[in-house]
């Protein structure tokens, strides 16, 4: 069966991604507010913001010497300047990839070799690891001085609140911004193949493996911010950036979406749960997209009750599966707020589902212009109505393909009658027919999601063995009720350096904490094991580990719930 969308077929039109965000169809004034600043209050008009942005985007076709198809690559957290340097990268007609803010050196060198990055523009507060980066790439100190832009302006430490390295800003070794805000305003560059045409390559590990460059087209971008068309915004509307803003989520929800829809951003550096509650109340913000662990702060942690969040008309959840229970905790504590969840991936840029009104565990039903399917496995064969199987979907937001991945794109995108499928690696079930409802109730592939952040465990394991006290290892993803996310778990075999030590576990930990980001660390406990189960032809036995941990998990729940019984 081939699932459809309730809602009515939207308008796809063929034009450059900057024409599409900039063509107001609310009629908003250019003199309204675009993105602020939320510690500091600094912000861009909308005419400012478009202004800045053919300004910047002039500089890095002239003053940086650019051409198109160009990969420019920002490293930084979420700042006052985000906006401005991923639009202008569609009005100079170069392709944006937003790094992680948290990643390591090794991360980060993956990302600029893979893309092939001409430019590299850096916050100071991650300086350092660029720097470290780029050297292991062999980029000598005259290429890094020539190639590496800070993300500041020549007169302020940024919207962020980091001073500048004294050092770095003193030698004044690096270019700002300042260089490449031309006094001239380039008229935008005009996309002839708008379907074929790179704009963005965000980095996703899809189903597994190393992060692999996801190339979404123009049309990808303008096609998803049209059928996101039944999700209503109106004229008040605030909404709030906590989700890091190179990760598609942020980019398209809360880059492009806002400027089209016309309605302010406020940008927060990174989550803060008092923070975040300080900016609802002083911004009146109104829009709210999150992921599970920042709802389970939202519903439970008693700081919140301290805060007027009266204004919240909207939150949505994504990026994981947020439970039922927990979504109509949250929905409880903000009276008035409508809570609900959405699904999609990068390579589907992302959004594909939204749930318009609640129904507690659902995904909702497809966005306008999507097609999908519940494939069984084991057969490839679609699954009968209600059954679980594994979703497949189709439409004008599936990516070009992965950059440079021949063989991933044969795995991961399939072609069936000139319909091409994206298999998202997701376990589904379908209510209420054919436009019915969707529910994501397991996953097919063993990608592990911290806090919304895809973590392939084979990255980890590639990382680990490397480790001098590790002799083999698996990795699978564990639970967390607490903190409502997975984290990852290392089933580790001791090396004889590993066996010397004390504490093997935190020395392993130790040597992590420098190898990969914060959210990829093993919170999820290392277990010392004499052998990692295989196959006889060497393959990792994932699944054994998992249906262990989920009995361990199982037994010490029943275990507390005795206990607590006896009390």
């Amino acid at each position: 069966m081939i699932y459809e969308s309730p809602f009515d077929a939207v308008h796809l039109p063929e034009c450059s991604v900057w024409d599409k965000i900039w063509s107001n169809p609310n009629k908003v004034s250019d003199d309204a507010d675009a993105v602020i600043d939320g510690p500091t209050g600094r912000k861009f008009s909308r005419a400012q913001l478009r202004d800045n942005a053919q300004r910047f985007a002039h500089g890095l076709r002239n003053a940086a010497g650019l051409s198109a198809g160009d990969v420019i690559c920002l490293f930084s957290p979420n700042t006052l300047y985000y906006h401005m340097i991923v639009i202008a990268s569609q009005c100079a007609g170069v392709i944006f990839s937003g790094a992680n803010a948290a990643y390591q050196p090794a991360e980060l060198k993956h990302q600029l070799s893979d893309s092939s990055a001409q430019l590299l523009l850096v916050h100071p507060s991650v300086v350092e690891t660029a720097l470290a980066a780029t050297q292991q790439m062999g980029w000598t100190e005259r290429q890094q001085t020539e190639r590496i832009v800070l993300a500041v302006r020549d007169d302020e430490a940024g919207p962020a609140g980091q001073a500048l390295s004294v050092s770095l800003y003193k030698a004044k070794r690096f270019k700002t911004l300042d260089f490449l805000l031309s006094d001239h305003k380039m008229a935008p560059h005009p996309v002839s193949d708008v379907r074929n045409t790179v704009a963005y390559l965000g980095y996703s590990s899809g189903t597994s493996g190393a992060a692999k460059g996801v190339q979404t087209s123009c049309y990808n971008m303008t096609s998803v911010l049209s059928i996101l068309e039944p999700l209503k915004t109106y004229e008040k509307d605030v909404q709030l950036a906590v989700l890091p803003l190179n990760h598609i989520y942020g980019l398209t929800k809360l880059v492009h979406w806002p400027i089209l829809r016309g309605n302010p951003v406020v940008v927060m550096p990174k989550f803060d749960l008092v923070q975040l509650c300080t900016l609802i109340e002083r911004y009146r913000c109104t829009f709210l997209m999150l992921v599970p662990p920042i709802a389970l702060q939202l519903a439970r942690d008693p700081r919140v009750s301290k805060y007027d969040l009266s204004s919240m008309r909207v939150i949505i959840s994504g990026a994981a599966p947020l439970g039922p229970e927990l979504e109509r905790e949250l929905a409880e504590r903000m009276p008035g707020c409508q809570v609900s969840q959405a699904y999609g991936l990068t390579e589907s840029s992302p959004t594909t589902h939204v749930a318009m009104t609640p129904r507690r565990g659902s995904i909702g039903p497809l966005l306008p212009m999507m097609k999908a399917r519940i494939v069984v496995p084991d057969t490839g064969k679609d699954a009968e109505a209600g059954a679980e199987g594994e979703l497949w979907m189709a439409g004008p937001n599936i990516m070009l393909g992965y950059l440079n991945r021949p063989q991933a794109n044969k795995e991961t995108l399939v072609e069936e009658q000139g319909t091409i499928w994206l298999r998202t690696g997701d376990i589904a079930r379908v209510e209420d027919g054919q436009k019915g409802w969707f529910f994501i109730t397991d996953r097919l592939k063993e990608l592990i999601k911290v806090k919304g952040f895809q973590v392939p465990p084979a990255e980890l394991e590639a990382t680990l063995l490397e480790c001098p006290y590790v002799a083999d290892c698996a990795v699978i993803g564990v639970w967390n009720e607490d903190q409502a996310t997975e984290y990852p778990r290392a089933y580790v075999v001791l090396s004889d350096g590993g066996k010397k030590e004390r504490d093997a576990p935190a020395a392993i930990n130790k040597w992590m904490e420098k190898k990969v980001a914060h959210y990829k660390q093993l919170k999820g406990g290392i277990k010392l094991v004499e052998s990692i189960p295989k196959s006889p032809s060497g393959k990792l036995l994932r699944r054994i580990l998992r249906d262990e941990a989920k009995a361990e998990a199982e037994a010490a729940k029943k275990a507390g719930s005795s206990q607590q019984a006896k009390l």
